[in-house]
């Protein structure tokens, strides 16, 4: 198969904000607006849609024992705040009951810390179809305690999962298959006092004598997968995400001498700046990727003018003697992006924002030693794609078929 970077199209933040806003109004009408009894759907041919992502993650790596200097306390493992998963299958989803076309997923929280996972069923949430239920799937969590990582003040959302006649189908105007929604309160991550920062290990004195590493303010995540209808009746298929950055305080923000990093001139907390969408309609030059990032400032202690951050952006700071700060954001790879020039498939892989931070300390001999890392992302989509047949889905109904959809 032939791939072609000819559809992407990149816009700027003054473009995405409508767009990115239609998917959260989408996702308030759209997925749950479907006939409570609609039946199901005749074969469409090969349908296949998968995304993920997920909010944040952090990974520590503080082994404790620190050479030359002395004891330090231990933190070593993962957590994954908001993470999501959409997929659809005509054939039947794989590791699901016979009969499961459409499922959508998200956990409040996954960790793995000191080699102990934190039960992830708690905090899940799942809808599957068929059976396709009547009312989207909730969760929600208040003020959550995660052992040594943190904490999150807050954490809901949405999923709903679709397969009926009403969405797919010759001569059908489309609609959603599945959604899910994700809005993350603040989150505190790693108090130095559990770090072993303090007691005169760390060469200066901290920004923030005792506090959390990392604060990321409020932010959102949304998935969405469907189909859409064609002049000649057949349909297409899409997947969209899109999310909104909450702003990310590092030794307790430019305020108090670490570092901020934010949205450049926007007061806006709610829409969402982060906006991605696969589209294919089974015909050639049919498959397309529109997306859009937002633009980024970043302010390091005391000065006046903030850097500007754009997609591409790759820099390591000095926050204080032995800590650094490296802050990459993550432009959608062209080696990411496969779109065939029959329109029939297309993917995409988006790696969001992610900032390293290294602690070392002073230590005889040797002049200095490492004291540990962390690592957070935010706003990762490791795999989008979609599939369908040569001509789109329920092409070949079509031509028995005068039913023709029109826009």
């Amino acid at each position: 198969m032939t791939l072609s970077m000819t559809n992407v199209r990149w816009g700027r933040r003054a473009t995405s904000a409508t767009v990115a806003c239609g998917a959260a109004t989408a996702m308030a009408v759209g997925a749950f607006g479907v006939p409570a009894h609609a039946a199901e759907p005749e074969d469409p041919g090969q349908l296949k849609i998968t995304t993920d992502g997920y909010y944040g993650s952090v990974r520590f790596d503080f082994p404790g024992d620190v050479p030359f200097v002395g004891d330090a306390a231990k933190l070593q493992g993962d957590l994954t705040v908001g993470a999501i998963e959409n997929e659809v299958d005509s054939n039947g989803l794989q590791g699901q009951p016979e009969g499961t076309y459409s499922r959508s997923f998200g956990t409040l929280v996954g960790a793995n810390l000191l080699g102990v996972d934190l039960p992830v069923d708690l905090y899940a949430v799942e809808q599957t179809a068929l059976p396709e239920e009547d009312e989207p799937d909730t969760y929600g969590l208040h003020e959550l305690e995660v052992p040594l990582a943190g904490t999150l003040s807050a954490i809901s959302g949405e999923a709903k999962a679709n397969w009926n006649d009403e969405v797919l189908g010759h001569g059908s105007s489309g609609g959603v298959l599945t959604e899910l929604y994700s809005g993350v309160g603040q989150m505190d991550l790693a108090d130095f006092d559990d770090l072993g920062l303090v007691g005169g290990l760390v060469p200066v004195e901290l920004p923030v004598g005792n506090g959390p590493l990392v604060s990321v303010g409020a932010g959102q995540l949304l998935q969405e997968t469907g189909v859409f209808g064609k002049e000649d009746g057949s349909q297409g298929a899409y997947v969209e995400v899109s999310g909104r950055f909450g702003d990310v305080n590092v030794l307790g923000g430019a305020a108090n001498g670490g570092v901020t990093i934010g949205f450049a001139a926007s007061s806006d907390t709610e829409t969402p700046n982060a906006f991605g969408r696969l589209e294919v309609t089974g015909e050639a030059g049919g498959a397309s990727f529109d997306y859009d990032l937002p633009a980024l400032e970043m302010w390091v202690g005391d000065e006046e003018t903030g850097v500007e951050i754009e997609p591409g952006f790759d820099e390591t700071i000095e926050v204080a003697p032995g800590v650094s700060l490296n802050v990459n954001f993550a432009e959608y790879r062209d080696d990411d992006i496969e779109l065939a020039e029959d329109g029939t498939s297309a993917a995409a892989s988006g790696g969001g924002l992610a900032l390293r931070l290294d602690v070392a300390v002073p230590a005889p001999v040797v002049g200095e030693v490492e004291l540990g890392s962390a690592e957070i992302g935010l706003l990762s989509f490791p795999e989008v794609s979609v599939e369908v047949p040569q001509g789109g889905l329920y092409a070949a109904t079509g031509e028995s078929d005068e039913t023709v959809f029109e826009n």
